[in-house]
């Protein structure tokens, strides 16, 4: 464990067949968004899916004052598997740093309930008949895909 996390909590991996989307929350008192990601008190990292949401784990860190790049390394640790964070502010060089990881950096106003968070995503979630069109025809002829491969790619 890190020397920057004072206690993890893990509460499980989602049932197999029920993963959704890993996404986290930087809050202090576990049930509101009211940190910066840089320094935020704790993590809470949700699966979430159209149908459900499952707490999965709860990261509570040592609480330091200034720039210190171990603690910031240990806050990406903790989400390098999510697909978002959302935080009330996170510095631009960071963003910079999660969007190379992969993970997008949420800004939210302070005191926004991680529940309503959670019912925006699942009302935003796509239907199977608005997902993108262009995967249904990789899925209608997957020989297409092998002919790309094996075509020229030179410029004439």
């Amino acid at each position: 464990m890190s020397e920057h996390i004072a206690r993890q909590l893990w509460l499980g991996e989602p049932d197999e067949g029920k993963a959704g989307l890993r996404v986290a929350f930087a809050s202090a008192d576990h049930k509101r968004v009211d940190q910066h990601f840089g320094s935020c008190a704790s993590l809470l990292i949700y699966s979430v899916a159209p149908d459900r949401a499952e707490l999965l784990q709860v990261t509570e860190f040592n609480i330091e004052q200034g720039h210190n790049q171990g603690k910031l390394d240990s806050r990406m640790a903790v989400i390098a598997d999510c697909f978002a964070v959302f935080c009330t502010a996170v510095g631009e060089s960071v963003f910079r740093q999660l969007l190379a990881a992969g993970i997008r950096g949420i800004r939210v106003d302070s005191g926004t309930p991680i529940s309503t968070l959670i019912r925006q995503l699942q009302q935003q979630w796509p239907t199977p008949e608005e997902a993108p069109r262009h995967l249904g025809r990789a899925a209608r002829d997957p020989a297409r895909l092998d002919a790309l491969a094996h075509s020229s790619w030179e410029d004439e």
